[in-house]
């Protein structure tokens, strides 16, 4: 059986430059395309490293690196080039940007909106890591809203967007090893939790419709964080998500319903733990209630149904 094709991407470092001429080596290879690039601290030592996945109509990178200051002017912009709106995640740092008449300082947890075929400044104050997914223009005001909108903007850190900011993390985590299909669900979930998070802002016109496979991901994810709770419920998931009724229960149709993969995936978790052998003093019930179950019978039948066998059969015999 031939392996899936993995979607092309590169490890950029300054590991083997020279500490002298790290920030050189950096400057005409990793920032070639964004300008006229300063430092702040020249004397300082700089050291820098990025990840970049890239496909056809997307890329996505993940940097960690000492501060660096940019200005991409008129004369930067490639007005032959596709236009692409770039989504910006701080993870670490103090940076800013100004675009289009608008900027802010950017700290962890921002989300911030600059486009390529318009100047801005950019930098940082400090060594910073962040997320950056770049679209096309056309993609971006088909999922999110006007690019015009946003460009220059940020959304400071706040509840509503933490499903978004967990999922760009999961997928800049694993997107180097997925396939070229599995990358565009993937982005594609991010693109609509965006746009579920600022829905009303800068409203799109016609909203792009989210894939059986991509609602899938995303609320297998959703049920990963929120297992523990009990009163976890499909209309919770369907509110977070930005789903509809119908898309999220036709997604899971096919494999007993979203009531169905709620459960069985507290059932699985409670396995894994029973099965774990720093998990082999904790109590059977206290597995049972951290994994979200309310009682042990039920959690008892559902894990017989489930498995052919009682959790209590995972556990080694006592002497």
């Amino acid at each position: 059986m031939l392996s899936p094709v993995l979607v092309p991407s590169l490890v950029e470092t300054t590991n083997h430059v020279e500490p002298k001429q790290a920030f050189e080596f950096w400057r005409c290879t990793a920032l070639a395309a964004f300008g006229d690039i300063g430092r702040r601290h020249p004397r300082e030592r700089f050291a820098a490293k990025r990840l970049t996945v890239a496909s056809a109509g997307w890329s996505l990178t993940h940097t960690v690196s000492s501060p660096v200051e940019l200005e991409f002017r008129s004369r930067h912009v490639d007005r032959n080039a596709r236009a692409m709106v770039v989504i910006g995640l701080g993870l670490d740092g103090v940076g800013y940007h100004e675009q289009h008449g608008r900027g802010a300082q950017l700290n962890p947890g921002d989300i911030s909106f600059l486009s390529r075929n318009r100047p801005f400044v950019a930098g940082t104050q400090s060594a910073y890591g962040e997320i950056r997914l770049a679209v096309p223009r056309e993609v971006f005001e088909a999922w999110v809203g006007d690019a015009d909108a946003f460009a220059g903007r940020s959304l400071n850190p706040h509840p509503a967007g933490v499903a978004f900011r967990t999922r760009l993390c999961t997928v800049a985590a694993s997107i180097a090893w997925m396939s070229e299909g599995e990358a565009q669900t993937a982005i594609e979930g991010v693109l609509h939790l965006l746009g579920h998070l600022v829905d009303g802002t800068a409203r799109r016109t016609k909203p792009a419709e989210v894939s059986q496979a991509a609602v899938v991901s995303l609320a297998r994810a959703h049920i990963a964080r929120r297992m523990h709770d009990p009163d976890l419920t499909p209309q919770d998931i369907q509110r977070a998500l930005g789903l509809s009724r119908t898309s999220l229960y036709r997604a899971f149709a096919e494999t007993g319903g979203i009531a169905t993969a709620i459960r069985d995936a507290r059932l699985d978790l409670a396995r894994r733990r029973l099965e774990a052998a720093r998990d082999g003093k904790v109590r059977i019930a206290s597995i049972a209630y951290a994994c979200g179950f309310t009682d042990v019978p039920t959690f008892n039948r559902g894990f017989r149904k489930r498995f052919g066998l009682a959790p209590g059969d995972l556990r080694p015999a006592r002497p």
